[in-house]
Formats: structure tokens, sequence, C-alpha cells
């Protein structure tokens, strides 16, 4: 007799609207109505688009693809566009905005010789002398090396 495994639930799915979960519109909600109140602080008329442009924004900007969210992609991107500009050009502007970050632009310049290195400390095993046992479960070991006295 054979119990058949029966579920419906393909993957867990949040509740929200329109397939945002329902964290990601309240984080987006809360920081439009904080972009609203200091934009109703500077600017006495017109704080209400701003504050929905904002909601918009950070509902956009806080999107999963690939487990990352859109501004820590942004973000990296930047990163890396700074990192190669500034080990291209190491005279420029760039660069020195790379040094003022302390962005790692030896990273970009690949040495073969290093990738490649074997390990520099090799652990050297004589397996010239081994000793094994019928069966595995004999005194708890299966397989020894012996090292020389």
């Amino acid at each position: 007799m054979v119990a058949e495994f029966k579920s419906h639930v393909l993957k867990r799915e949040e509740k929200g609207m329109f397939g945002i979960p329902f964290k990601r519109l309240l984080g987006a909600g809360v920081g439009g109505v904080m972009i609203f109140m200091v934009a109703r602080f500077l600017f006495a008329v017109g704080a209400l688009p701003i504050g929905g442009v904002g909601f918009i924004g950070l509902l956009v900007l806080s999107a999963q693809r690939g487990g990352l969210s859109l501004y820590t992609r942004l973000r990296y991107q930047i990163r890396g566009w700074l990192i190669i500009a500034a080990a291209s050009q190491p005279d420029s502007l760039i660069a020195q905005m790379a040094e003022l970050m302390e962005l790692p632009t030896h990273l970009v310049i690949l040495d073969g010789a290093q990738v490649y290195a074997p390990p520099e400390k090799a652990a050297v095993v004589d397996l010239a002398q081994w000793e094994t046992y019928a069966a595995p479960d004999e005194d708890g070991q299966g397989l020894i090396f012996m090292e020389d006295a």
C-alpha cells in the first residue's frame, strides 16, 4: 500500500496586493510618508506628488531579483564600475574617488601565477604502511594510516 502525498502548496506566497508582498508595500508606504513629510516641511505646496513618487520609487527599488534588491544591485554595479575605472586610469579623478572610498583596485588585475599557484604548504602523507580490518565496524575503525614512530 502506497501513501500518496498531497500538497497544493507549490511555493510559499506572501499576502499582499498585485504580487507585491505586504512587507514591501508597508516599507515603501512608510518611506513615502517620510518623504512627504520632509517635502511638506521644505515646500508648502506640491508635497503630495513628491510623496507619491517617493512611494513608487521605493517600491521599485526594493524589488527582488536573484535574491538581491534593485538598490543593492545598483550599489554593487556602481562600486564595480568605480573599481574598474580606477584600475584602468590610475591618475584620474575617479581613481582619487576610489582611493578616498578605499576601494580595492588591486582585485581587478589577475595574475595567473597567483591564481593558479599550488598551496604553499602541502601535507606529505606516507601511505606505504597501512592496515585495514576485515569489517569496518571492528574496533570502530575501518582504515588506519600508520605514521613512522
